[in-house]
């Protein structure tokens, strides 16, 4: 499996990369910017992409308007995980195209429930 996060904290990715390489043993790969995410999703493949909202210059809801319909990547699965948990950012986030939204603090057991059934089904996971 092939993993992105676009995150601009290096210890949440620390905390990610780590839950990434526990749980399935594979690499996670991560940019600081969303305009560096976007050019990575239009020359790579990724099986699927974890999303931070609050990134510099363009923003993760902003981003993933971009990968779904400028760069055409309507099945990619995104998860936003974010400290932003307001009602209408949660909403907004949806409504942008992702499939699921994971809060921070990431707690581990959620954060393998959660990633295992995006990438399984097609459905959109509820905030938990």
């Amino acid at each position: 499996m092939k993993f992105l996060y676009v995150e601009d904290k290096p210890m949440n990715t620390r905390v990610l990369r780590l839950f990434v390489e526990q749980l399935w043993g594979e690499d996670l790969t991560s940019v600081e910017t969303a305009e560096e995410g976007l050019d990575l999703i239009d020359k790579e493949d990724f099986d699927l992409v974890f999303m931070d909202i609050n990134l510099p210059q363009m923003n993760g809801l902003e981003a993933i308007r971009h990968i779904k319909n400028k760069l055409n990547k309507t099945s990619l699965p995104i998860i936003v995980v974010s400290a932003a948990t307001d009602r209408d950012v949660i909403a907004d986030a949806y409504h942008s195209g992702c499939r699921a939204f994971i809060k921070k603090p990431v707690n581990i057991m959620n954060f393998k429930s959660i990633t295992e059934r995006v990438l399984k089904t097609d459905e959109t996971i509820a905030v938990v």
